[in-house]
């Protein structure tokens, strides 16, 4: 019931940008439905949207805003493999499959692209929990992902001076897909980053 109203806020023009206490309160509430009840915001019709705009909010530059959408798509993602124990685990591991498959790739293009050109370093932690939390689900996929993001990437300044290397880019690629720690990620992320400061 809130969604509606809410989204039709966030479409004006800077909707995201004017309405952040709005956004986190959203992210907010949607983590807390992730946590409680998982299957039933998954099988419903505004999960496609909510994921939408918690993409698009991945560049907002708002502490507690990203904070929330970063927490969001960490437990989102996070419950495709969370308590394996428990009887609805097979639908809910479907169910992220599913909307991984539709928006994954959209959702690492953009983190990768917001944390080169949007966002301040110490939002990275949180942006790294997320990739790691992707790769846990389905790691070749989220190789490819990767790939393709990378490739999508600016090589070269606006006055054509070479930004990032080949080497440069599969190496910070060899670096995230081989982690066997978050930390990890979050530490390649750092070095790549400072590559397009």
């Amino acid at each position: 019931a809130l969604c509606i109203p809410t989204f039709q806020l966030l479409e004006q023009p800077n909707g995201l940008q004017n309405h952040p206490d709005t956004v986190d309160d959203l992210f907010r509430l949607a983590a807390r439905f992730i946590q409680r009840s998982p299957v039933t915001l998954l099988r419903s019709q505004v999960m496609i949207p909510i994921l939408q705009w918690a993409i698009a909010a991945t560049t907002l530059d708002h502490r507690d805003a990203n904070c929330s959408v970063m927490k969001f798509l960490r437990d989102l993602i996070h419950t495709g493999v969370a308590n394996d124990h428990e009887e609805d685990f097979e639908v809910r591991k479907e169910l992220i499959s599913q909307v991984m498959n539709q928006l994954g790739q959209q959702l690492v293009n953009q983190l990768l692209h917001t944390c080169c050109f949007c966002l301040p370093p110490y939002t990275l932690p949180d942006v790294a929990e997320v990739l790691w939390e992707i790769m846990q689900i389905d790691r070749p996929t989220f190789c490819r992902w990767l790939e393709n993001s990378l490739k999508g990437l600016p090589k070269e300044t606006t006055g054509g001076a070479i930004q990032v290397t080949h080497k440069q880019l599969t190496d910070f690629h060899k670096q995230v897909t081989s982690a066997e720690e978050c930390k990890q990620v979050c530490w390649a992320l750092r070095d790549f980053t400072r590559l397009f400061r």
